[in-house]
């Protein structure tokens, strides 16, 4: 029989695919961790040469080849193609089925590992949804909620210590609420990566997010209350724990441009020819369109352009041409201001 295919369609999954022949890759047979040998993995060598001290990855872990043993239990120098091995060395057990490689350095197997963990990181949290009030409303009637996990940022100390009274206050049988974080100022970045940890809702009582801590949001899928009133907090919270929470739905500021020229265009009208000054604007906002500071119409972007190309958002410093649903007669200082409307 032949050497096996290297270009398998596992060993394709590998990212260095201009390895030179003897750095191996193949496929995790089975994994385990053995009492006093840690994480044990079961390879089977498909393509190349497999040798103690290479680096090796295998998913989003790497490490270094400790030891090489044959089915029975000897030890061996190295594994070649169609040799399955057992592999001491990595720092996690892998899974079944994974493809390992070896790769020319630490670093380079430090950093496709980091990357893979992204992915997964990414992946997962697509999968993943964050607690909000509406759907704690819905999970408290199917009692699948026992805990409320609060991070509440304020205005003052005052007004974070009112606002923690009053929530643990709140008395019900099935669901307990924690506040894991209190603090004075605007929402941070560090808050929204605390609340993702532990599945926790932010209230911003009187203070916003800053930029990053607003990006990380979107990112982590965490969800921001914000308030002025403590007895909307409070109410708002024992509404969704009495499954009585109904959603409403608020305009998220995300961007400003300024109309320098109204530019006709054929087929498809007048659009305005701005420069972004803050924020982004996003094709499918919603969009404000202020003169002298007065809303004078409202209705959906309808289309973006840089140049000649159609985009979907354009940010702040950058000029572009703004299409908005039912209305074409701009003028030169017009404001235009982009909303998202999400659920509050």
């Amino acid at each position: 029989m032949g050497r096996p295919d290297r270009h398998g369609a596992r060993v394709r999954q590998a990212e260095d695919r201009d390895l030179p022949v003897r750095l191996a890759a193949g496929t995790v047979i089975d994994a385990h961790l053995e009492k006093g040998r840690g994480p044990v993995a079961t390879v089977l060598v498909q393509s190349g040469t497999l040798r103690i001290g290479d680096n090796l990855v295998v998913g989003h872990i790497f490490g270094k080849v400790r030891a090489l043993l044959d089915d029975r239990g000897r030890k061996m120098k190295e594994a070649g193609p169609a040799t399955p091995a057992v592999v001491t060395g990595l720092p996690d057990v892998p899974t079944a089925g994974d493809v390992f490689q070896v790769v020319s350095s630490e670093k380079v197997a430090r950093t496709i590992a980091s990357q893979r963990a992204e992915q997964y990181r990414v992946a997962t949290l697509a999968q993943t949804r964050r607690v909000t009030l509406a759907d704690l409303s819905a999970q408290v009637g199917k009692g699948a909620v026992k805990d409320l996990n609060l991070v509440l940022k304020a205005d003052s100390n005052g007004s974070v210590e009112a606002l923690k009274g009053s929530l643990l206050k709140i008395q019900d049988p099935q669901v307990q609420i924690k506040v894991v974080f209190e603090g004075v100022g605007p929402v941070t970045e560090s808050d929204i990566l605390l609340a993702a940890v532990s599945n926790a809702l932010v209230i911003a009582f009187n203070v916003k997010p800053d930029q990053q801590a607003q990006k990380a949001a979107e990112r982590e899928k965490v969800d921001i209350r914000n308030y002025d009133v403590v007895y909307n907090v409070t109410n708002d919270i024992e509404r969704a724990i009495k499954g009585l929470y109904e959603p409403t739905f608020v305009q998220v500021w995300e961007g400003r441009a300024e109309v320098l020229t109204p530019i006709k265009i054929p087929k498809l009208g007048v659009i305005a020819g701005s420069r972004v000054q803050d924020g982004k604007i996003t094709s499918g906002s919603t969009a404000k369109l202020l003169r002298d500071n007065k809303p004078i119409h409202e209705g959906q972007i309808a289309g973006l352009k840089r140049f000649k190309d159609d985009v979907k958002e354009v940010v702040a410093g950058l000029e572009c041409g703004i299409r908005i649903d039912g209305y074409q007669d701009f003028l030169q200082g017009d404001v235009i201001e982009s909303y998202q409307v999400k659920q509050a």
